[in-house]
């Protein structure tokens, strides 16, 4: 569990991004395959997850006391198994125009019991309409961070928007598999560009499954950013910010 850059070791490690709940979204598919995702995330030195299954409009949305008698099974086995993660509650959510109204009805999980919520929209969405809702969230009291954001063809074909809500005070989240480049050597040259400027907030592995290119891989990343950017900075963003802020 050392990742090292001048003897650096990374004792805690935040996943703060993750579908490893079983049968409730088009992550894990059962049991046996959620154990296997948290022997991985051990194995890649994670220590806190924040399990964040899908919830999108007129869906069929696990509720938030379903999603949090998962994690108590969960964190018991993984308890029992000697794996030393800590798992924590949220959500994964795609904007639509009630969203707020329905966190306050308790129908969606913040992260764990926060004002910050984990927010994603369509690939092609505006950015106007990003920026509304956005503004939206933080208006009804809520922290947005975005979800992936090297998805959104607004942000990584103009930059600036990012830099803008950014200022905005919104926070950002990318996908660890983007910084290795597992996703292409544009989304890795556009998320490097955001290291640089540091600018991210937060690391996830939105892993779905326990093999393929969706597992819980974090390892290769951290190398990564320990080689490349400033050490004080990469530590925020894999657990400072997090254990600060969301836990």
């Amino acid at each position: 569990m050392l990742f090292k850059k001048k003897n650096k070791s990374v004792g805690c490690v935040v996943d703060v991004h993750s579908h490893i709940l079983p049968g409730i979204d088009d992550g894990s598919r059962n049991l046996d395959e959620t154990l296997k995702m948290l022997e991985i995330s051990h194995n890649e030195g994670i220590t806190h997850i924040i399990a964040t299954p899908h919830f999108k409009d007129r869906h069929n949305n696990a509720k938030p006391d379903e999603v949090k008698e998962l994690i108590n099974n969960i964190q018991g086995l993984s308890d029992k198994y000697g794996l030393d993660i800590n798992i924590y509650q949220g959500n994964e959510i795609l904007y639509y125009d009630d969203m707020c109204k329905f966190i306050e009805k308790g129908g969606i999980s913040t992260i764990n019991g926060s004002n910050y919520v984990l927010v994603e929209f369509i690939t092609s969405a505006s950015y106007q309409y990003i920026r509304n809702a956005l503004e939206e969230i933080m208006s009804e009291g809520y922290q947005p961070i975005v979800a992936h954001v090297e998805r959104y063809s607004c942000m990584v074909q103009n930059i600036e928007n990012l830099f803008e809500i950014k200022n905005m005070g919104v926070e950002i989240q990318v996908n660890a598999s983007s910084i290795t480049g597992d996703n292409g050597r544009d989304v890795k040259r556009f998320v490097h560009k955001l290291l640089h400027e540091q600018i991210i907030d937060y690391v996830g592995t939105d892993c779905h499954r326990c093999e393929g290119r969706r597992i819980p891989k974090m390892k290769e990343c951290i190398n990564i950013m320990y080689k490349k950017y400033n050490e004080q900075y990469i530590n925020d963003i894999l657990y400072k910010n997090a254990i600060n802020r969301l836990l």
